[in-house]
């Protein structure tokens, strides 16, 4: 049923068919009923509303009153308050309403009333009264959610026996805080990261969702976790209008990471908001470290890249597994995507958002990527809509291949060196790369003379691509196994599981003592070098400036056989930042020397 706008009430009939509808029509004129009910014809009808031949006092307005103490002052319901309610009614009917008394109530929990009976005295016809200022007292509980409707009755009677019942609403505003997101500052690195051993502020933004400006909003940060010690715990806000979102990084927050966190480590913390009688526990985490890995597998024959996931965790590496891209590629270090072999493989395809987002996480965010797939270099960007991978990778794919991989063999002067291969995975359509730019070569099919692996330094990223499963090589005599193959790209990567020296675990031995690549070359903050030993050796390996003086000792000692990895942090052996410009970096053993340059800058 409705009237304009002056009243409207719908409802479900009972068993019996029957509904009971409060209308309140504040006019004479015509009432609209409608029925309405599921695989029948809906009735329409109208009802007469005619004005009472005697006085008729209903409910016509009211505003809310509540300034300080007990409110904000901004003419609404908030939870907390204690505000007036001015009320007005009018008389609508055709005779004078005399001795007008009226009382409102309401059965909301959220609501209590007091000062409920008010004296309107006499109304002549189509006139109005009001309580005035001192309207009706009402208190809202603190607790009280947003937009939170309470129904008040107001029941007026005269000095005789007239009764006239009538209802409103009134809304109550609330802010409503949530969280946004978290950012890591004054950080000991800069990377906006919070690693091991770390102490740096959290700056948290903060946005307001609900129907009320919260004020003065305070908070205190809370976690359980043992790796994390709270040094600063309380952020203030400001007030966050409703809508609108505020962060505290003038108050910022201040925790120190455990040395012993585990690198990727999710760190689970609750914050305490405070406004006003508004108090909340919002919660969120952050990553202590950024996780190893990321793999992103959508082969629909999934088993190199579950291998390859395997063969990380065996080593130590910390990472996750998924058949869709993650979310948020800033927590990994170095992401891994295998597309497969056709014709089980899944198309990348351009202008999509996975590619967007992978091209994304190396110009922009300067991160690691190893992608491997038959045809994603050269049959799919050319003939299937593919997104064109090859010039991140600095590759340059030359032929679509066939069915004929394997054996391939890894190249001197890299991280492969040494490696050969048999080859058992899925073999169609093996597309030919070949370096390009600054890319460089790191596989090779021995058999049938094609490249088919590709490494690449651009300066920001590193990336390495493959046109063959690494699933399905052969593991044969150390260092020709899949789990070297993957600890090395990820040491390419610059991925270190420690810092200083590490061993890469495991029964794999080299063949030969040699000194791998170092870099990155030009380095910013630190360098890595690679080395080999056969057998057990006295090891030097040193740092010298331009004109032969020794700045820093990295390695210097008997070191049993193995693969290593060394790290220079760009200081000398009293802990000095020594100055931009060209070093050379000299590894030594009884047998064996080499000598690389590398240039640090600022």
């Amino acid at each position: 049923m409705q009237k304009s706008t002056e009243t409207y009430a719908s409802g479900y009939t009972n068993s019996s068919g029957s509904v009971i509808l409060n209308v309140e029509p504040l006019t004479p004129g015509y009432m609209d009923i409608t029925v309405t009910a599921q695989n029948h014809y809906p009735f329409e009808d109208s009802i007469v509303v005619q004005a009472s031949n005697y006085a008729y006092v209903m409910y016509q307005k009211c505003s809310v009153s509540d300034p300080g103490p007990g409110g904000n002052n901004n003419g609404e319901l908030n939870p907390g308050e204690s505000v007036e309610l001015p009320l007005w009614v009018q008389n609508l009917g055709q005779s004078q309403g005399n001795g007008i008394i009226g009382t409102l109530g309401t059965t909301d929990p959220y609501a209590t009333l007091s000062d409920t009976i008010k004296n309107f005295g006499n109304i002549p016809a189509g006139d109005s009264a009001t309580t005035g200022a001192d309207g009706y007292n009402l208190d809202v509980a603190a607790d009280c959610p947003n937009n939170h409707t309470i129904t008040f009755t107001l029941t007026c009677h005269d000095n005789v026996d007239s009764t006239w019942t009538s209802h409103f609403n009134l809304t109550v505003y609330a802010p409503i805080l949530g969280f946004v997101d978290v950012i890591v500052t004054n950080d000991a690195n800069g990377n906006g990261i919070l690693d091991p051993g770390e102490t740096a502020d959290l700056v948290v933004t903060l946005e307001n969702t609900g129907g009320a400006d919260a004020s003065n909003v305070t908070s205190t940060l809370m976690t359980a976790s043992s790796y994390i010690t709270i040094n600063d715990n309380s952020g203030n806000y400001g007030t966050i209008a409703s809508g609108g979102s505020a962060n505290n990084s003038s108050d910022p927050y201040n925790v120190t990471a455990s040395g012993s966190t585990p690198t990727g480590t999710v760190i689970d913390f609750e914050l305490e908001v405070v406004s006003g009688v508004y108090v909340d526990t919002l919660q969120f985490s952050l990553v202590v470290g950024k996780k190893h890995y990321y793999i992103w597998n959508p082969d629909p024959t999934p088993s190199s890249g579950q291998i390859c996931d395997s063969l990380l965790q065996d080593i130590g590496y910390s990472g996750d597994y998924g058949t869709s891209l993650a979310a948020d590629l800033t927590l990994y270090q170095a992401v891994l995507v295998f597309v497969g072999v056709y014709s089980n493989n899944y198309i990348i395809s351009s202008g999509s958002p996975e590619a967007a987002a992978l091209a994304d996480y190396l110009q922009n965010q300067g991160g690691r990527m190893y992608l491997e797939g038959g045809d994603v270099w050269y049959y799919d960007p050319l003939y299937q809509g593919g997104y064109d991978f090859g010039p991140l990778f600095g590759i340059n794919a030359t032929a679509d291949g066939s069915g004929d991989c394997g054996p391939v063999a890894g190249q001197t002067g890299t991280f492969t060196v040494g490696m050969n291969f048999s080859y058992g995975g899925e073999n169609n359509w093996i597309d030919h790369i070949s370096p390009t730019s600054t890319g460089f070569l790191i596989f090779h099919d021995t058999n049938n003379n094609y490249d088919c692996g590709v490494a690449n330094d651009a300066g920001t990223y590193r990336t390495v691509g493959l046109s063959f499963e690494l699933g399905g090589l052969t593991d044969g005599t150390p260092p020709s196994t899949r789990r070297a193959l993957v600890d090395s790209i990820m040491k390419f990567f610059g991925i270190i599981l420690n810092p200083g020296v590490e061993e890469l675990g495991g029964g794999d031995l080299p063949l030969r003592t040699m000194m791998g690549v170092v870099y990155p070359n030009p380095v910013v903050k630190r360098l890595t070098i690679e080395y080999q030993l056969a057998s057990s050796a006295d090891v030097s390996l040193c740092v010298y400036d331009a004109v032969g003086r020794l700045v820093r000792t990295v390695v210097r000692g008997a070191v049993a056989p193995g693969y290593y990895t060394a790290l220079w942090d760009g200081r000398d052996d009293l802990g000095r930042r020594v100055p931009a410009g060209v070093y050379f970096v000299r590894f030594e053993t009884d047998d064996y020397s080499r000598t690389q340059k590398a240039i640090l800058i600022k």
